[in-house]
């Protein structure tokens, strides 16, 4: 009876072990930034003097292969400040030749909440960077791409395998070099069409998550400054109908945060083009709060001459 209990629950787990193993391979087998910043890592550890964090606006603004210094970009979206200095605290460690490390600070960073020890995104962190932000001690499931997020993965596996329909040019930094496609490539860059399309930006004030985040944010300078790491905060570029839907509560808020950080931090950098609407045209955005290729290159390169300006 034994025996064959054993044997029947090996022919029922047997197909869900093969199956969970099946999508887990494809859900790593689909092209992500991820897997070059791994590669990058292991082979180029003792050469890194600049990492940049950040969320998509910053993965999609910073090509590391066009800055002056060896970089990496481990930017990701919806990544904040809270996943930025865990990751900025493990590089540091990793990275000996470490001197720069670039952060953002869009319009409403300060008043929308941190990722936490639940953010889904750990298990990336985990799988690739061997970065531990679960804030415990972590099991196998937390190495899973797939149960992190299925939903997504099951549309990024059908999409690549099934439907074939993305274009993909990353480059050994893990920066796609083919990412045009996206509501302004879609309206022909047709500034009127533009202009009635609905715009994904956070207007809710929230004055208790303000003050958590700014403490924090400060807690993080003074990391650097005692570390000797230099800070460079960036403000992205954004849309003109971006900047027009900004809560300026909100805005007020986040500038003032800014200009206390250039007195108490001075040596602290800062590169601002958010409000940018002559530098950076319609073309050069994907929509309205995110780079294409052709705008991360002019950003690229004024951050790559900040960066050479420290000297």
């Amino acid at each position: 009876m034994q025996r064959k209990l054993i044997i029947s629950l090996f022919l029922f787990f047997t197909p869900v072990v093969v199956g969970c193993m099946l999508v887990e391979f494809l859900a790593r087998a689909v092209p992500e930034s991820y897997e070059f910043n791994a590669k990058q890592l292991e082979e180029n550890q003792h050469a890194i003097e600049v990492l940049v964090l950040g969320s998509s606006q910053m993965l999609n603004a910073v090509n590391a292969a066009w800055l002056a210094r060896p970089a990496i970009n481990m930017a990701s979206g919806d990544q904040h400040h809270d996943t930025d200095f865990k990751i900025a605290k493990a590089m540091i460690e990793r990275l000996p030749k470490l001197n720069t490390v670039v952060f953002e600070v869009s319009y409403s960073h300060f008043e929308m909440p941190f990722n936490g020890p639940d953010f889904w995104k750990n298990n990336i962190y985990l799988s690739y960077y061997d970065i531990n932000n679960f804030e415990r001690p972590t099991y196998f499931k937390d190495r899973s791409l797939f149960l992190a997020q299925r939903r997504l993965f099951s549309e990024k596996i059908y999409n690549h395998f099934i439907e074939n329909d993305s274009q993909i040019g990353f480059n050994r930094y893990g920066f796609d070099t083919l990412h045009y496609g996206g509501m302004f490539q879609n309206l022909a860059y047709n500034t009127s069409s533009i202009e009635t399309r609905a715009i994904k930006i956070n207007t809710k004030e929230n004055l208790s998550i303000f003050s958590k985040n700014t403490e924090h944010f400060a807690g993080m300078l003074r990391y650097f400054e005692a570390n000797h790491i230099q800070v460079i905060i960036c403000k992205a570029p954004m849309y003109d109908s971006f900047l027009r839907k900004r809560n300026a509560n909100i805005l007020r808020r986040r500038d003032r945060v800014l200009s206390q950080i250039m007195l108490d931090f001075p040596k602290v950098k800062f590169l601002d083009f958010e409000e940018d609407t002559t530098t950076f045209m319609v073309d050069d955005y994907i929509n309205q709060s995110h780079l294409n290729p052709k705008g991360a290159a002019k950003f690229t390169k004024a951050l790559s001459n900040l960066i050479e300006a420290q000297d």
